[in-house]
């Protein structure tokens, strides 16, 4: 990240290897291997010291940039004792960009830069950490991965999503064109316009359910680390299903919806393998 961008924080550490962020380092990245296109090691303005591998970890992380839940690929410092994370849209975050949802010049920040609190246009969410921002007297504000959501999804049964600014119809999961804390968010919703999900609501679910300790947390989910005492663990849940509706046509309803909620996760967090997979097929479960 080059000029444009404010300094880095300085003075978080991480315990054992004296991992600290630094306004003094540049934001060099320094070119090793290839992975799709992408660098497998760098280094960041953020973080000083060491280098920064691609990993793709098998438990949620809490990136140290936006300080958002990610699963799949990301950057993680190269000492393995150390748990300092960047989702690769933060740690290849460029210092301006454009959408076409907000219609101004944003501005990439490690902090955001109005007094009070703020949260992404794109997700609901409190903004704590890096952040794309414009300077209009109500300034338009996104997470650096919900800047970057794609505007196409294809799940794996066929079925096309769109992003959209704006609900046509309530989302099936709170039943409202409206957030659950009042702003209207984006959404997904599918050519066939029968699904219609805000990105609010799916992140929701996930971090809900990520408090509650079902997934993998410091190498442990629940306390325990196999498949059948994690599947005891995990209460059924019909999460993404439209309300009012007969238990036989929820079953049915839930049968197409499955895949189209998975493709939203995935889009919101990264793809999720192994054990996060495994629970959030059996969050989905009917």
């Amino acid at each position: 990240m080059g000029g444009g961008m404010d300094a880095p924080p300085a003075g978080s550490s991480c315990a054992g290897h004296n991992c600290i962020t630094s306004a003094d380092m540049g934001s060099t990245k320094i070119r090793h291997s290839r992975h799709s296109g992408g660098l497998t090691k760098i280094t960041h303005s953020s973080y000083s010291g060491y280098f920064l591998l691609l990993k793709n970890p098998q438990e949620p992380y809490k990136c140290d940039g936006c300080k958002e839940l990610g699963f799949g690929p990301c950057y993680k410092c190269e000492h393995e004792g150390c748990s300092f994370y960047l989702h690769e849209e933060c740690a290849n975050a460029t210092p301006s960009a454009v959408h076409s949802y907000s219609e101004c010049s944003l501005k990439f920040h490690f902090r955001a830069p109005q007094g009070n609190k703020r949260c992404c246009d794109a997700c609901g969410q409190d903004v704590l950490g890096f952040v794309y921002q414009c300077k209009n007297k109500h300034p338009h504000t996104y997470h650096p991965s919900c800047l970057k959501l794609k505007r196409t999804l294809t799940a794996k049964d066929g079925t096309t999503l769109h992003l959209k600014e704006k609900l046509p119809s309530k989302c099936l999961y709170c039943g409202s064109k409206k957030t659950s804390n009042g702003i209207k968010g984006w959404s997904y919703v599918s050519s066939c316009r029968q699904y219609c999900y805000h990105v609010a609501c799916v992140k929701d679910m996930i971090l809900e359910n990520w408090r509650n300790g079902y997934f993998l947390q410091d190498g442990n989910v629940n306390e325990v680390n196999n498949y059948r005492a994690l599947e005891s663990s995990i209460p059924n849940r019909e999460v993404a299903l439209p309300r009012g509706r007969s238990s036989s046509m929820t079953k049915q309803i839930w049968r197409k919806a499955k895949p189209v909620v998975m493709v939203i996760i995935s889009a919101l967090f990264g793809d999720p393998t192994g054990l996060i997979l495994f629970v959030i097929d059996k969050l989905l479960s009917d």
